[in-house]
This record gives structure tokens, C-alpha cells and sequence, in this order.
């Protein structure tokens, strides 16, 4: 028996659409290079199927489950960017029918529809570095699994269903540890709901809780179990926990208002009505009486996003995927509020009419607003739309001429902050340190991390080294720089050879291979060279 489209509710075909749409449009821009974070994850992705654990030969403050994601993503679909952000598809797509099912069950069919099409929108903004595959991103899901659990086991009376929540919620905190501040605020939801169902006796409510608990707990112990296994339980707890909170302690508090307008103007800039339309919803929740269920759960997204979005105050694009979920719902509630407004009225135009409109002027002129990006652009141009200055639309290039200089048992050390290289070119690093920015930070462990990344390289010898220029003025001028940039020169001069240096700046790119030339400065701004080692 086949399904026909007209059988099959509005809300549903309203759905079916915008997955339609996000596919295409993801579809068009799955080739985009690795940014930094994806090469990170890949990098560590690839290791971890090589059978070498995170923290061992790659260091950085994120906990494992982002890396065992990419590890999965590389076996599944293949060691490319393609595959990563194909995954990335996927997961979009997944966390799109998982927020119309959960304001499904909150609210109605309707609701849900638009609040999924001003998630999909949202999310695939560039101004959220949406077309890239970040941790935010796979976080998502697991946020609006375990509510979902949640929500169930609260109204179905299962404690099994609070159980498989508490373990989605861990897992969110395994995949990045902003993750944990859903599953707290969860707890109090859990907390708050118990209190004002009276169909649920006192008695049972450390059933809940303690189901609850359990459930965080075991992926946390397995976590840490696999982690004493593998021997880098030490070092997990110095980068993800030490370092992290140095890190996360070196924003002033008064350039916090310039992190926060830098990345939400431009984002605030290209989708105003729906955030406007939000803000209609915001002032409809506010309304509603505070303890509902369906208040409280929004709420709960609401507080946990800005929680997540706000650590150590640095605010990045793609931080903003945290509130994603929660403004989307917002929206699809200030809708359903324009609803209601005009649901007295005899005449189904008046009805229907006004905010049907609202809702699909916000939808065009969303489009309408990044048609460049979605439409024009080729993948080079939205990459340096994006990422500005970064060398991300040269790195595959770069990286193949790593590969023609060595075999696959070479490593390499990429001094810098350009992971991607190291996934692209499929090569080993010499240095744990895949980032020099811990190195040249104002923090305590600076100074340590700068000397075992000394030792690492000195005591490898690497076939290559790579030294990429590709930063800002303020990491030349730190001290931490200056001691990396001494120690290099003379690394370099006493046992390689220069034999490549790609500058660029803009559209204006420079190959050099003369030795000559090779020994004269830049003249560009940003450059990448590469030193091949002596024969003795």
C-alpha cells in the first residue's frame, strides 16, 4: 500500500519539506575544507582507529566523546571532509525530527513544524559556522534525546525512561563538557515536576532520583574506566580539568560585551525575525503559568543553553548552537501565540492568514538574507566568508605536498595551529601539541607545555617541519611566541632545509620552492613553510 503525501497531515508534509530543504542546501556545500576543530577531531579520529588513545600522542582540553564520534564517522563513511560533513547532514536532519517530536509532545503538530524549520534555518546560518562540523552540533541530539526521555518518564510514570535520559545527558557532557549544564538544569526540572505531580507519592521520588543519578554516572564510569586502561587518565585530567579551567579564566570581564556583539550581531543581522518572533514567544512563556511541564522544559533548555554558551565567556560562533533548540522552540511558540490571537474570529482567512504570513516572511528572509552563501558562492569563497584569513581552503593542497615529500611511517610537526594538515596529509605528529595557542596563553602551564613540545620534536627529529604563520598580531607580540619563534629558527637552521613556503593574503597566493628566494623574508601576511630534514 503506498503512502500518499495528501493523506498525511500538513504538519507532517510541512516537516518532510524542510528536511528536503536543508538536505539540498547541505548538499551543495558538503565539500567545504576542514576548519581547525574538525582537523582536531579528525586528527585524533584517525589515531583512535590506528588504536592509540586520546590524550596520548594528541592533547587538548575537550573530553573523548567528540574524537570516538569522528572515529566512528572516519570508519563508517571514509577519512575524507566529505564524509565528516555528509555526517554532519545526518545529524542535522536528526536533531530537526527530534525537536518536532519533543514540541510535539509539549505543545501541537504545528508548533513543532515551525519551530523545526526555524531550527533548520538557524542552524545552517554561517554566522553559527553552520555548514561545519563543530560539537555542538553532535551534542544536539543527545540534548533532545534525553528530554524526550525525560518528558515520558514523568507523564508515563517510567523511571526507566528518567534513566535513559540521565544517560543521554552524560553523554552530551562526553561529547563536550558544556553538555553537563543541560543535564543539571534537567535535574531540576526532574526536581520541580516530582514536587507538583500529586498523582506521584513522596515516597517514590528517590526512585526518580536515584534512577536519575545512576543513569550520569554510567557513562561517566565508563568513561573513566577505559581511560585508567589506556593509561592517560593523568594527563586527561591535566588538559580537560587544569588546563580547561586556566583556559577558561582568560577572558577580561571587560571584553566580555565585545565577545558577545561580535558573534550575535552578525547573527542577530541575518535572521531577525525569527529571534524577533522568538522574543513573541519568550513574552507567551512568560504568560503561561511558570510551574507547566511543558514551560518548565523549555525553560530548562533555555537556562542550560545560555549556561553552555556563556563558559569562560568567550562566545564563538558556533557557541551559539547551544540556544538553538530553545530559540527555535521560542519561535514556534510565538507563532502558535499570533495563532491564538486571532483564533476567535469567524473568518478562517483572519485565522490562518496573519500568521501564516509572519511565519513564511520569516522563512524567506532568512534565505533571502544568506541567498549568498546558500546560492552563490563558490565552497572557496563561503570558506573565506567564514574563516577570513585562515588557511583552511589551502590546506588540502598543502597537505598533499607533505604527502609526495614523505612515506607513511614519517611523522611530521606542524608548529602552529593547523590540525587539519596533519588529518589531510595522513601523517603522524612528532609534538602531542597539534595547537601552539596553550603554549603562548597567559596561563600558568604555558611555560611547561612550551618545553615538552621542545623535547617531543627534538628527541623525533621529523621528516618535515611545517611552521604556520597564520595567526593575528596579538600572538606575535606574547612572549610565549617569541621563545617558540627563537627556539624554531635555530631547531631549523642547525638540521633542515626550507624547501617550500606558501604565502597568502586575500585572493593573492605565492608558491615558493627557489632556495633563494626561500631565504629571503615573507611578503605577504600569512605564510606556511616547510623544512625538510637534512641527510647526515
Amino acid at each position: 500500500m503506498k503512502l500518499k503525501l495528501r493523506a498525511l497531515p500538513l504538519p507532517i508534509v510541512f516537516l518532510f519539506l524542510i528536511i528536503v530543504v536543508t538536505i539540498i542546501f547541505r548538499m551543495r556545500l558538503l565539500n567545504v575544507p576542514l576548519e581547525r576543530d574538525e582537523g582536531e577531531y579528525a586528527y585524533i579520529g584517525q589515531l583512535i582507529l590506528d588504536g592509540t588513545p586520546p590524550y596520548s600522542e594528541a592533547y587538548n582540553m575537550k573530553f573523548p566523546g567528540i574524537y570516538f564520534i569522528y572515529a566512528g564517522i572516519l570508519w563508517m563513511f571514509g577519512q575524507t571532509h566529505t564524509a565528516i560533513h555528509f555526517s554532519l547532514l545526518l545529524v542535522n536532519v536528526l536533531s530537526i525530527i527530534l525537536l518536532y517530536i519533543f514540541v510535539r509532545a509539549l505543545y501541537d503538530h504545528w508548533t513543532a513544524a515551525a519551530a523545526a524549520g526555524a531550527f533548520a534555518l538557524l542552524s545552517m546560518s554561517y554566522h553559527v559556522q553552520g555548514f561545519w562540523a563543530n560539537a555542538e552540533h553532535f551534542i544536539i541530539p543527545f540534548i533532545l534525546g534525553a528530554n524526550l526521555f525525560l518528558l515520558s518518564g514523568l507523564r508515563k510514570k517510567r523511571i526507566q525512561n528518567v534513566f535513559f535520559s540521565a544517560i543521554l545527558f552524560s553523554c552530551a557532557a562526553l561529547v563536550k563538557q558544556h553538555g553537563a549544564f543541560f543535564g543539571i538544569v534537567a535535574f531540576v526540572v526532574l526536581i520541580i515536576s516530582l514536587w507538583h505531580d500529586t498523582s506521584i507519592s513522596k515516597k517514590y521520588y528517590w526512585k526518580y532520583i536515584l534512577s536519575y543519578g545512576g543513569g550520569i554516572a554510567l557513562p561517566l564510569l565508563l568513561c573513566l574506566s577505559y581511560l585508567v586502561y589506556a593509561g592517560v587518565l593523568e594527563k586527561f585530567y591535566l588538559w580537560t580539568f587544569t588546563y580547561a579551567r586556566e583556559y577558561s579564566s582568560l577572558v577580561p570581564w571587560m571584553d566580555i560585551g565585545y565577545y558577545v556583539s561580535s558573534s550575535f550581531l552578525p547573527l542577530w543581522q541575518h535572521t531577525m525575525l525569527l529571534w524577533t518572533i522568538s522574543g513573541v514567544g519568550c513574552f507567551a512563556l512568560i504568560l503561561a503559568a511558570p510551574c507547566r511541564q511543558s514551560c518548565l522544559f523549555v525553560m530548562g533548555l533555555i537556562i542550560g543553553g545560555v549556561i553552555a554558551l556563556s563558559v569562560g565567556f568567550y562566545f564563538r560562533p558556533h557557541y551559539f548552537i547551544f540556544i538553538l533548540p530553545a530559540a527555535a522552540i521560542l519561535f514556534g511558540i510565538g507563532i502558535r501565540f499570533m495563532y491564538r490571537i486571532f483564533s476567535n474570529s469567524s473568518s478562517s482567512f483572519i485565522r490562518y492568514g496573519p500568521p501564516t504570513f509572519i511565519l513564511a516572511i520569516a522563512f524567506l528572509g532568512t534565505l533571502i538574507a544568506h541567498r549568498d552563501v546558500l546560492f552563490r558562492f563558490s565552497l572557496e569563497r563561503v570558506t573565506k566568508t567564514v574563516y577570513g584569513s585562515c588557511p583552511f581552503t589551502y590546506s588540502p593542497m598543502i597537505a598533499e605536498s607533505i604527502r609526495e615529500k614523505t612515506v607513511k611511517e614519517d611523522k611530521i610537526a606542524v608548529i602552529g595551529n593547523e590540525p587539519e594538515l596533519l588529518f589531510y596529509a595522513q601523517r603522524r605528529s612528532a609534538t602531542s601539541f597539534m595547537y601552539t595557542f596553550s603554549l603562548v596563553e597567559d596561563q600558568p602551564l604555558a611555560e611547561q607545555f612550551r618545553h615538552e613540545m621542545f623535547r617531543q620534536v627534538e628527541s623525533v627529529a621529523p621528516k618535515l617541519l611545517i611552521y604556520t604563520h597564520t595567526q593575528l598580531d596579538y600572538y606575535e607580540k606574547s612572549q610565549g611566541q617569541k621563545e617558540i619563534d627563537a627556539w624554531f629558527n635555530d631547531f631549523a637552521r642547525s638540521h633542515y632545509t626550507p624547501v617550500a613556503r606558501f604565502e597568502y593574503f586575500c585572493d593573492d597566493t605565492l608558491l615558493i620552492t627557489d632556495p633563494i628566494q626561500m631565504q629571503q623574508k615573507p611578503t605577504h601576511i600569512f605564510w606556511i613553510s616547510m623544512y625538510e630534514k637534512r641527510k647526515n
